[in-house]
Order: C-alpha cells, then sequence, then structure tokens
C-alpha cells in the first residue's frame, strides 16, 4: 500500500519561515531540491486527563523547530495517535518504520523521543533513520543524529523515560493503596446492587440498594446447592436484577461468567479489597499484563455495604474453586482450542452417572443415539461397557422412586417433627459428637501436618511427603469449611419443615414446571439424587444385555438447611435400584404365564393381556424353570465382565483395548 495513503498518516503542505534565532550554517538542504519532507510524530496515551489539543501543541513544536534549519515549502507526515509508550505492537510504528525507509524523509522530528516509543526500541528506529540519510531531532532530549555521540544520547534518553515511567508507576500505587487503607478511598466503579454518588471519594459515601438484598441472598442459596452460575444468571434475568452501570453487555443480560465475578467480589460481605491483581511486563510486545497479586489485597471492614454473610461468601467462593480446580481442556500452545465454541446444557443424568466398572461419567452421544449417554471411558478404549441409556427414561424412573419414597415416609411423621423440634432447641444443627469430631479431626490433621514438616527437614522435600502435604491441607480447608457452615448455622434460626407434608410439598414447588429435559431439573435431581452408578444386568436365559443404576436418594436437598441436621440422614436417605430398560416381553408376561400354567401354550398366548406368540410363552416359562432351579426371585443376573455369548460386546477383544479404571475409585456395593 502507498505510504502516501495510510490512515494514520496525515500529509501537510506549508511554507517555512525563518525564526529569529535561525541556524544559518546548519540549514539542512531538501533531499527531492524543491521542499523539505519530514515526518512528524506525536502520542499522547489516551488518559482521561489528556487532551486531543495536546496533539497539534507537539506538531505546533515541532513547526518551530523546522523553522530554525530551513525556509521554503515544507511537506509534513504527520503521525499523531494515542496509546502506550511501552506498546511494540501499535500499528503506528510500522508506519513510522516504512517512512523511514522510504529514503525520501529529511528529518525525522518528535518533540522528545518518547513520543515515539520508549525504550530500546527508539534507538532502533534512530538507526534505521541514520542508515537511510534521514537526521532525527528530537529537543527535549537534546537528540540530534549530526552529533557523533547521538546513540549515546538516545539511550540516556530512553533509559530516563524507562526510570520516570517506574517512579510514576510506583507513587500512583502506593499512593492510592494508602488512601485505601487509611480511610477507604480510591473506590472502583459502582457493581450491582451498590449506589455511588457523582462526589463519592469513599466506600463511607457508598450506599447499597436495600431492595437487591434478597435477591442476592436467593442467588447465592441457588448458586450453594447447583454450584452452577447459569442458573444464577438466569434467575437474575428473570426477576429484572440487571447488572451494574459499567457492564459491556449491550442487551443488560448476566451471563454464568459475570455472576462468578459478581460473588467472587468480597463487597457483598462488607469487606472491600484492593491489590487483587497487578501488571507485569511482557518485553517482547512491551505491553503489560495483568496477574494475581502473589502478596495478595487489602481488606477493610465496611458492614454498612454488606449484602451476605462473609464467612458463606467465602466458604462458596471456595467450594467454587475446588469444583472447578481440575476442569478445563488443556491448552495447545497456551490457548484453549475451542475457544469461543459455546459450552452445551446438561441433560440428567449425563455427566453425574457413573460408570460401575471404571467410574468414569456418563456423557452425551452413548450408541450415537440423540438422548443418550454412555461411559465417557470407551473412547479410549478403555472400559467394555458400552451399552446406552435413555436420559428421559432415567429422569421418569428416578423421579418415580422420589415420589415412593416421599409417600413412604408417612409412617414416621411423629420422628420427624421430634428430630426437627430438637434441631430448633440447640440452634446449632449439629449436635455436640459432631463438634467433638470436629476438635478430633483438626488436631489430627494438626499433628500429621507436624510430623510431615519434620520428615521434610531430615529427608527433603520429597514427592511423597509433598502429596502427604497436599492431603492434609485439604482435609484442614475442608474442616475449615465445615466448621464455618456450623458456626454460620448458630447465627440464624434454621428453616425446616415442621412435617412430611410440609417435606412433600417443598419438594413439588421445586419441581413444579420443570420439564424433564430442562438444566433446572437436572440440577434439582443431582441434588436428590447425588449417588448414581449405572451397571448391566442379563436375563437368565441369555439376551441382550441391560442397564440397571443403583441410586443414592438422599431428600435434605428439598430444603437445604436441613443438611444441618445430621440425625436425618438415616430418615431421609435410601438405596434404590432402577431399571432403565424396558423388560423383554417373555420377562413381561412371565408371572401371568406362571399364574395360567397348566393349559396349553397356545391358549395361554391367546388369553394373555400383552398380544403374543407360543414361543415367547415358552421362553417365559422356561426363564421360571431356570429361576427354581437356581432359587432366585430375580431373573437377572450380573454381569462383572463382558458376556463370553454375546457378540455385539467386542470391544475388550479389539487389540487397543486396556481397561483402566478412575484413579482412586472403589465400586460401591449392589
Amino acid at each position: 500500500m502507498d505510504s502516501f495513503h495510510h490512515p494514520l498518516l496525515k500529509i501537510e503542505k506549508y511554507v517555512s519561515t525563518k525564526a529569529k534565532y535561525a541556524r544559518e550554517r546548519d540549514e539542512i538542504p531538501p533531499r527531492n531540491g524543491f521542499e523539505l519532507v519530514v515526518c512528524v510524530t506525536a502520542r499522547i496515551s489516551g488518559g482521561p486527563r489528556q487532551k486531543e489539543m495536546s496533539l497539534e501543541d507537539q506538531v505546533d513544536h515541532v513547526k518551530e523547530v523546522i523553522s530554525e534549519y530551513y525556509s521554503g515549502p515544507v511537506e509534513l507526515r504527520i503521525v499523531a495517535t494515542k496509546g502506550k509508550g511501552e506498546d511494540l505492537q501499535r500499528p503506528e510504528l510500522k508506519v513510522i518504520e516504512q517512512q523511514l525507509r522510504s529514503r525520501e524523509l529529511d528529518l525525522w522530528v518528535c518533540e522528545d523521543i518518547g513520543r515515539a516509543v520508549r525504550g530500546a526500541e527508539a534507538s532502533r528506529l534512530c538507526g534505521i533513520a541514520v542508515d537511510h540519510g534521514t537526521r532525527v531531532l528530537a529537543r527535549h532530549d537534546g537528540i540530534d543524529t549530526n552529533e557523533e555521540e547521538w546513540e549515546k544520547v538516545v539511550m540516556e534518553a530512553c533509559g530516563e523515560h524507562v526510570n520516570n515511567n517506574i517512579r510514576t508507576s510506583r507513587r500512583i500505587k502506593q499512593r492510592k493503596q494508602n488512601r485505601f487503607r487509611k480511610f477507604g478511598g480510591a473506590t472502583p466503579c459502582q457493581i450491582a446492587g451498590y449506589f455511588k454518588p457523582d462526589n463519592a471519594e469513599t466506600y463511607d459515601d457508598w450506599r447499597k440498594i436495600e431492595d437487591a438484598t434478597p435477591i442476592i441472598r436467593e442467588g447465592l442459596c441457588i448458586l450453594r446447592e447447583t454450584l452452577n452460575c447459569n442458573r444464577v444468571a438466569d434467575f437474575f434475568n428473570k426477576v429484572g436484577f440487571k447488572p451494574g452501570p459499567y457492564c459491556r453487555r449491550s442487551d443488560g443480560k448476566w451471563d454464568g461468567r459475570m455472576v462468578r465475578r459478581f460473588y467472587k467480589n468480597s463487597l457483598l460481605g462488607g469487606k472491600p479489597g484492593r491489590g487483587f491483581r497487578h501488571t507485569v511486563k511482557h518485553h517482547e510486545r512491551g505491553q503489560r499484563k495483568s496477574v494475581p497479586n502473589p502478596n495478595g489485597p487489602d481488606f477493610i471492614d465496611c458492614p454498612h455495604l454488606a449484602h451476605l454473610d462473609c464467612d458463606e461468601l467465602v466458604e462458596l467462593n471456595e467450594q467454587l474453586r475446588q469444583k472447578n480446580s481440575k476442569l478445563g481442556r488443556k491448552k495447545v500452545n497456551g490457548v484453549d482450542p475451542r475457544f469461543r465454541v459455546p459450552r452445551k446444557t446438561t441433560v440428567f443424568p449425563s455427566q453425574h452417572a457413573r460408570c460401575y466398572y471404571c467410574g468414569f461419567h456418563y456423557i452425551r452421544g452413548g450408541n450415537g443415539i440423540v438422548g443418550h449417554i454412555g461411559c465417557a471411558n470407551i473412547r479410549d478404549w478403555r472400559c467394555w461397557n458400552t451399552v446406552g441409556v435413555s436420559c428421559e427414561l432415567a429422569a421418569k424412573e428416578v423421579m418415580r422412586a422420589i415420589t415412593k419414597f416421599l409417600y413412604e415416609l408417612d409412617g414416621f411423621d411423629a420422628q420427624f417433627k421430634e428430630l426437627v423440634e430438637q434441631a430448633h432447641r440447640e440452634r446449632i444443627g449439629v449436635s455436640a459428637d459432631r463438634w467433638k469430631q470436629l476438635d478430633a479431626e483438626d488436631t489430627k490433621a494438626a499433628r500429621e501436618m507436624a510430623n510431615l514438616i519434620e520428615s521434610m527437614k531430615m529427608f527433603g522435600p520429597t514427592p511423597e511427603i509433598k502429596a502427604a502435604l497436599d492431603d492434609v491441607k485439604q482435609r484442614q480447608q475442608h474442616l475449615a469449611r465445615e466448621r464455618r457452615a456450623l458456626e454460620n448455622a448458630t447465627k440464624r434460626k434454621l428453616q425446616l419443615p415442621g412435617s412430611i407434608a410440609e417435606l412433600r410439598e417443598a419438594y413439588e414447588k421445586k419441581a413444579e414446571g420443570l420439564a424433564i429435559a430442562s438444566p433446572e431439573f437436572g440440577d434439582l435431581l443431582r441434588q436428590l439424587a447425588p449417588e448414581f452408578h449405572i451397571y448391566l444386568v442379563r436375563l437368565l436365559d441369555g439376551g441382550h444385555p441391560m442397564p440397571r443404576a443403583r441410586v443414592k436418594l438422599d431428600l435434605t436437598g428439598c430444603v437445604s438447611d436441613l443438611a444441618y441436621v445430621p440425625e436425618m440422614s438415616h430418615l431421609l436417605t435410601k438405596v434404590v435400584t432402577i431399571d432403565l430398560f424396558v423388560p423383554p416381553q417373555r420377562e413381561r408376561i412371565r408371572e401371568e404365564v406362571v399364574r395360567l400354567k397348566g393349559t396349553k401354550q397356545r391358549e395361554i398366548a391367546k388369553q394373555l393381556s400383552e398380544p403374543t406368540s407360543q414361543a415367547v410363552v415358552q421362553k417365559a416359562l422356561a426363564l421360571d424353570r431356570m429361576m427354581q432351579e437356581r432359587g432366585l426371585t430375580s431373573p437377572y443376573e450380573l454381569l462383572l465382565e463382558p458376556p463370553t455369548d454375546y457378540g455385539r460386546l467386542r470391544r475388550h477383544k479389539n487389540s487397543r483395548y486396556d481397561f483402566r479404571a478412575l484413579e482412586g475409585y472403589e465400586r460401591p456395593q449392589i
């Protein structure tokens, strides 16, 4: 592209007249013989106090400098931009270098060399100018490439600019941090749920919006139950809770990332912080990147701004951190290979159910059928369980089991009421035995930590000792979270159902209006069925392997405060077996065929409620005989390994097959 038509380059022509103190002996002759061609560089950083007029002032100053060296027609090639002087990726630097290499310039003039670029890059550009016959003038830095020691002067000027940047940055940071610690100054932009007056200078001038407190607290409850920020975003959008006035989204809607940042802000707990991050320079690009501050932030107390309890907020963020610590795809060359690819919402029990044999989660795509899930481990040829499961059928069966369990509790209503009354009386949703157990576990963990530290002093930081230290630290963090949760329970009255009927009503209220395939319905079932293991069974007479689930039901998920009453666990928890298949016809009609036994098989087939044939009746009777011979009450047998007489399960025969269970996985008892 022609350099004269670059969008960053402005051409201006005028006639220069000699200044009063012009340098006659140092007059510059034009290279083309009729007009002086000068490249002018002007720059401002673009801060809030800098104005566009500053660029014009720099150009006018350059014209004064030119008048000292030349009188006559002048062509100015002006590069005037906004940007950081350290940034080496600015497009105007390429334009300047292109002009210097064109061999058309007589002069390259700027107010000081830092107006072009800071650091050693300025010396390189000056060298290019000299090599191509262009003289460089920077009056404020005393730079003139006609002088023999111009390189030394340029380097000294660059060093001074860098030092000035460092000193100014330190001074501003120290001043703002000091004002924050002393009286809560240097406040940021306001976020949702707060009002910041125009003349506010400290956090004391801020006010929280009282109407937003119940909404923010309800969002906290949803996030604590689901650990899913998208669910909270949907709730905020539904109730019309708007993001802060400085939100960059034009539609004014919340998303999961915004919710995560929102609840990560300690201001919600009345403890605003400053110094969470700082910048480090990337020298190749000349840009500064924001990274976590290794020294950590400073906090101040502002109880009048608290929407939430600070301990609850800390506990929630720790749970989210642990949940997300092992997630995310492995980066390729430092970049997510599926960056900006939208993630699919999951349908129960996808990414929740586990394979009984290897312990890996079930994911979408079971047998390539829409709406089915399969073991994730089969993709790497490390599991033989290739039987898919219908998500819709699994959700319906779990719902049926939950409803049945709820109505079975009617006989325990008196015991339930007694436990609730006891929890209200004690005001600590946990027995004294649990507190003693926590103290004992804390003491044990502290003793193990001390022993490991002594071992490290003797044998050094071996991998085994480091792994043991990490394990103890995780246990201590878990105990600290549990202790905070129990202490928080003493500060408020527990919201508990008074009877089994109220518990059932709470469940029906949560499930009301939710579609089976909706993510919200999946979040509810994950709370009520925290354990979901899928294994395979087969009829005694052979046939297809069929999926069956061992499901642990936990009705404390209906009301979150029930978790603070551990005595409820034996009453509201139950392990059930759920068939995730439609039984073959010979099994469906077996009991009815046995009752009609003694009649000809063709006649039995005609009398059955389900249309069938004499051959199916014969198979049903044979299946029943096998049950009687083995003394079984169920016609199904558990498969612990792939059957040898079933040709469709052949993955384990492939040379790539290498069964590997999830590390640390233990099969539950069936």
